[in-house]
């Protein structure tokens, strides 16, 4: 299996949301395709009591591409307040993630990699569906789900 961007991502914005009604990062219109992690569970006791993917690496995605700045929005609804992403500079998400603990190479990796996704829909895959037989959990449903994470 190999899954794209987690729905659980949304969770380094704890702190954030729980401060204020705004979340600051990076390129706010960069799209991923969230995967919920109860789909990606899914997927992965198919494959280990079937033979329905022996052989086969399927790339997992949530259904819809969402911005960080839609995300964050989503994340609001769940809430019943207001968010909103306040786009920062590269070089100050850089800073604010390596002295969070993220180490520089990965830091670097994940902020080139949003920047060529910034107004650019992340591919949906059919795997998660065609594996399961029923579509993906939305990044609605993982938001309502774990709403009070951000409590």
């Amino acid at each position: 299996m190999r899954p794209g961007a987690f729905a659980s991502n949304a969770l380094q914005w704890v702190a954030q949301i729980r401060k204020s009604d705004v979340v600051y990062g990076p390129y706010a219109r960069a799209h991923t395709a969230p995967i919920h992690e109860g789909d990606i569970a899914a997927v992965a006791a198919r494959a280990l009591l079937s033979e329905d993917c022996t052989g086969q690496k399927p790339l997992l995605s949530g259904p819809r591409s969402l911005t960080f700045a839609e995300q964050t929005a989503i994340l609001g609804e769940a809430l019943g307040r207001p968010l909103r992403y306040e786009e920062i500079p590269a070089d100050a998400a850089r800073e604010a993630m390596t002295g969070g603990g993220v180490p520089e190479a990965i830091a670097d990796s994940l902020l080139r990699m949003y920047a060529e996704c910034v107004d650019r829909p992340a591919e949906i895959s059919p795997e998660t569906e065609r594996i399961t037989g029923r579509a993906g959990r939305t990044f609605a449903q993982w938001a309502s789900e774990h709403a009070a994470a951000f409590s």
